[in-house]
């Protein structure tokens, strides 16, 4: 009679906290489920402690790599784009203010530019104080002026990137092929070895500035190295020395977003 899986058992080397289970197979597994903060291991069984700890130890990277993408996609707040919700712009928090009243609008953007919006469904979004104003037709719905907001933070950081990439080119002596804005889920930036193309996270644009210089510095890196070892990290080391604590601020700052 086969033996069946044995019993869960606890673990800990260094910070990394992990759950053993042998099993009748024929080498070693790590995984991590969704949103739990400890990792799984199975193994053959009469495997010696030692060895699954030396396992566990050479996938720390992968392992720190993993709990940093899910703790990205983290659930969010659930925004519905109207009036008094906070909208973080370059990391400072704006109140929205959505105005869909024909006359409101005329106040914001002017007799003309008020009439031809109207007419053509479109929307003008401004900052005014402590305030982001969207002017929109009342019949725009929260898909609609979310698109709106992404729209004209994107041309807020297309006309940004320009001198980031400037300096962060300097310090990295590389050049991208040419970058683009694009929202992503999961990714602060990629980079195309092959090609040199360079795509940026529209959210960033929320973020203090300093976050944005981090992520071009790293994607441009890329450009001398196409992992993430450890002559990656000596470069970065080079080029932004505080990019460690940059990584890790940048995970509890998604959570304003």
């Amino acid at each position: 009679m086969r033996p069946g899986p044995s019993e869960i058992e606890e673990h800990q080397i260094g910070e990394i906290e992990y759950l053993l289970q042998y099993k009748r197979i024929r080498r070693m597994y790590l995984r991590l489920k969704p949103q739990e903060s400890k990792v799984f291991v199975t193994a053959p069984y009469r495997t010696p402690l030692s060895e699954v700890e030396q396992f566990v130890s050479r996938n720390r990277e992968w392992i720190r790599r993993q709990k940093e993408k899910q703790e990205q996609m983290a659930p969010k707040p659930v925004r519905q784009y109207v009036t008094g919700e906070e909208v973080y712009v370059w990391g400072k928090a704006y109140e929205l203010l959505v105005l869909t009243d024909p006359e409101m609008v005329r106040q914001l953007c002017g007799e003309e530019a008020a009439d031809a919006l109207l007419k053509h469904h479109m929307a003008s979004v401004k900052l005014e104080n402590a305030k982001l104003l969207l002017a929109c037709p009342s019949g725009f719905d929260e898909a609609k002026r979310e698109q709106c907001i992404d729209l004209w933070l994107k041309r807020q950081m297309e006309a940004f990137l320009p001198a980031i990439f400037q300096g962060c080119r300097s310090v990295v002596g590389k050049q991208e092929s040419s970058w683009y804005v694009r929202k992503m889920k999961t990714r602060w930036g990629t980079c195309n070895i092959r090609t040199g193309r360079i795509c940026i996270n529209l959210n960033l644009g929320h973020l203090p500035p300093e976050y944005l210089s981090y992520i071009v510095i790293h994607e441009l890196t890329h450009l001398w190295e196409k992992g993430h070892g450890e002559q990656f990290k000596a470069r970065m080391d080079q080029y932004y020395p505080q990019w460690r604590e940059r990584r890790q601020d940048i995970i509890k700052l998604a959570y304003m977003l």
